[in-house]
């Protein structure tokens, strides 16, 4: 048996970032293989398991599909699949900073149609892969370090899990498992002293600890998440994006985000981040 690691995504979306990324961690990278000769790279690789131990496959979104289905139909091979993503206006700025053209407008697209048409095959087969990781808004290194750390247990068995909080004026993220909504909940926002803290700071957590809602809340989400993790074990996932969020990103999400961490952390591979907490503004 070995691991292959296959990663597509829409062009500008961060690949070759992950290239380099995987290849200074000494993984053999393989860029943009015809799908006729998968097979036969496949083929090659199992017969020499101790030079290909560490292996990254990567293809262009227009070829996704196929390349896939021939990874997972193919025996004797442990795959994890990634899709990268980003949305249309990042992308834009991406392709007018680097200057770089897209693969399509080779031939004949304009970079809107070319950019639909990524997004359209992405679409096709985001159901169909491990991890789906939207990168709108990601430095290089903020890129890099969260797809190394999602794939760090990839050979493992354990399910990973990924509880990140954020603020809805900022934006739901795109790539989430599931959503909860914390803005019913007992807002510190309204109390001055605690207003510009977040939901890590000892005054917010007593806030929240005295607050019997708030105790209801984390209690029925971990409950339900347990049978989530559960499930999601026995059907053979690898990762799940759990994203807790309120108006602001700062202290009710951040507070049940790393809650439900703490709960969660001795029961499967945890990872926690706060995407807003340092965030400031007027919000309800």
């Amino acid at each position: 048996m070995i691991n292959v690691i296959y990663l597509t995504g829409v062009s500008g979306a961060g690949k070759s970032t992950a290239a380099h990324a995987f290849e200074e961690k000494g993984y053999r990278v393989i860029e943009n293989t015809p799908n006729e000769v998968v097979p036969a790279l496949l083929e090659e690789m199992k017969k020499k398991p101790e030079s290909y131990g560490k292996t990254v496959i990567i293809q262009e979104i227009r070829h996704a599909k196929t390349g896939l289905s021939i990874l997972n139909n193919t025996s004797g091979i442990r795959l994890l699949s990634i899709l990268l993503y980003c949305n249309k206006p990042e992308l834009f700025k991406r392709f007018r900073l680097t200057r770089h053209m897209h693969p399509l407008q080779a031939k004949g697209l304009q970079l809107e149609e070319a950019i639909d048409d990524d997004e359209r095959r992405a679409n096709l087969i985001r159901d169909n892969v491990d991890l789906f990781l939207d990168t709108t808004g990601l430095s290089n290194e903020e890129l890099r370090e969260s797809i190394l750390t999602k794939i760090r247990r990839a050979n493992d068995l354990d399910l990973a899990v990924s509880f990140l909080s954020f603020g809805y004026k900022y934006g739901v993220p795109s790539d989430a498992d599931y959503v909860f909504d914390c803005r019913d909940l007992p807002n510190p926002f309204w109390v001055p002293e605690l207003k510009d803290l977040t939901g890590l700071d000892q005054p917010v957590i007593d806030f929240f600890k005295s607050k019997r809602d708030m105790a209801k809340y984390i209690k029925v989400l971990e409950e339900f998440l347990a049978q989530v993790f559960e499930k999601a074990q026995k059907a053979g996932r690898k990762f799940l994006n759990i994203y807790l969020g309120c108006s602001g990103g700062q202290h009710r999400s951040v507070y049940i985000a790393q809650s439900l961490y703490e709960i969660f952390k001795d029961r499967c591979y945890c990872m926690v981040s706060h995407r807003d907490s340092d965030k400031r503004g007027n919000y309800l």
